[in-house]
Formats: C-alpha cells, sequence, structure tokens
C-alpha cells in the first residue's frame, strides 16, 4: 500500500542548518572550502541516510560548525511537505495538519473513529478483537484519506478510507507469526511478543568480530514477518544481518569491505 504525506517520524532531528540543492553555490564560485563530511544523523536510535528523488543518498556535511543537509529528505522524514518555489529560491515546509486543514471539504470529514468502524466492516473484524496500531488523516494520490493499520489476531490489516465519504479506498491484509495480545513476556522479549531492540543488537554482535559496533537497527516487515535489520563496522568493515523478531534466529548475514 503507498504510504504519502504522513510518513513521518515522532523525534525530532538536531540539525543545525538545512540547504535547497539549487543548481548555484555561492560559496563554491568564490572560493574553495574544506568540509567534514561523513556527517550521520539518527532518528529514534536508527541511522537515518537522506536520498535524493532518483534513490541516491544526499551525503551531510559541517562546515565551520554549522551542519548542512538536504531540506526534502530530512523534512519528508519528520513528516512534513515540500515544496520548492522555483521563481525565487525558496523551500516551503507545511506540517501535516497545516497541510490537510487547507484542502477544499477540511470541514466535511468524517471522524477518526468512523474511518476505523468502516475498516473493521470491511474486514468483519469485531471492535474488540482489533488492536490498531495506526489511524489517522494522510495525502494519497491527491486525495485526503484516513490510514488505518490494526491487528486482529496473527493478520494484519492496513486500509486507506476516503476522508469525506468513509469508502474504502485500498486494503491489504497480512498473515504474520505472532499476535500484538500475547502477554507473556520473558527476558528479553516484549510484551507484544517480540524480542526487543536491545536483544536484537546483541545478537548480532555476538556473531560479528570484536570490535565491532552497531550504526543501525530496524524493525522491518519481510515476506510476512517482522525482522530486525541490523547494520554493524568495524574499521572498513560492514555487515548486515537480518534477525526473525519473534525467534531471535540470524536469517541473512552479509559482510563488505570498503576499497
Amino acid at each position: 500500500m503507498k504510504k504519502g504525506f504522513g510518513k513521518g517520524f515522532a523525534t525530532g532531528i538536531l540539525v543545525a542548518a538545512l540547504t535547497v540543492g539549487l543548481g548555484v553555490s555561492a560559496l563554491a564560485a568564490t572560493r574553495t572550502i574544506t568540509v567534514d563530511d561523513n556527517i550521520r544523523v539518527t532518528i529514534n536510535g536508527a541511522t537515518f541516510t537522506p536520498k535524493n528523488e532518483q534513490g541516491k543518498e544526499v551525503p551531510l556535511f559541517s562546515y565551520n560548525g554549522t551542519t548542512y543537509a538536504p531540506v526534502r529528505a530530512i523534512c519528508e522524514a519528520a513528516g512534513l511537505k515540500v515544496d520548492f518555489d522555483s521563481s525565487n529560491y525558496t523551500a516551503v515546509l507545511t506540517t501535516q495538519d497545516q497541510y490537510i486543514a487547507s484542502t477544499p471539504n477540511a470541514s466535511n470529514y468524517i471522524t477518526v473513529e468512523k474511518a476505523k468502524q468502516a475498516a473493521l466492516s470491511h474486514a468483519g473484524v469485531g471492535a474488540a478483537n482489533a488492536v490498531f496500531v495506526k489511524a489517522g488523516l494522510d495525502w494519497d494520490d491527491g486525495k485526503v484519506c484516513y490510514e488505518v493499520e490494526f491487528y486482529a489476531g496473527n493478520t494484519e490489516y492496513d486500509y486507506d478510507i476516503d476522508a469525506v465519504t468513509g469508502a474504502v479506498l485500498s486494503y491489504d491484509r497480512d498473515w504474520d507469526d505472532f499476535s500484538l495480545k500475547n502477554t507473556s513476556s520473558s527476558s528479553g522479549s516484549t510484551t507484544d511478543g517480540l524480542i526487543s531492540e536491545a536483544r536484537a543488537k546483541e545478537i548480532a554482535l555476538a556473531k560479528a568480530p570484536s570490535g565491532a559496533t552497531v550504526v543501525k537497527c530496524k524493525l522491518d516487515r519481510d515476506d510476512g514477518r517482522y525482522v530486525y535489520e541490523v547494520e554493524m563496522r568495524s574499521g572498513r568493515t560492514e555487515y548486515d544481518c537480518e534477525i526473525n523478531a519473534v525467534t531471535g534466529v540470524i536469517l541473512d548475514w552479509d559482510v563488505d569491505y570498503d576499497d
């Protein structure tokens, strides 16, 4: 299901200054400058790699005590809508609530509770059997809708509900190998049946050579199951692995050597 205007990460990002690629550089036009690269940004403790519209990584750098990063990649990750006014070289940033509030028919939007009920009715799931993990307004393909995600038993349901009519615009469901209602807990496990991020890091580091450090650990879905994607580095060597988020079993292991 396509994810639209509300991708956002909840935490703030400490970036001293943001720049837009305008195709020209005032500094470069007058002199050569020396910058510090290899700057990293983390979101919720995980490394975030900015990319442009072609999917290529965009480097961050620091100059004269200020960190520079691409506006679009950083702000869209934080849930902002980004436009560029080429007539006066202005990056136009709009928060999600302000953007949706300015759209036509904003006063006619159904409530989030009605959107959730529409999704439940279509799925044939009772409210008492559902665990909602997301329900909010979103902008998708030129239309405002409610993005609703919930679990029932071992099945994950994703819905886009028209914000005005309450009609189901799209939906998807995936079988999973655990239930969010699993309240049993043990050492290193969370109450939703998944091992903790800290435990996933321990498992990955136990396999990696001594001295390796974790630079990224993210919970993701792969082939209908939840996995931890862990990235580690030791000198010029990078280690990547996937760990089953329920069993803790290492599913994949890759080693890359930088030239």
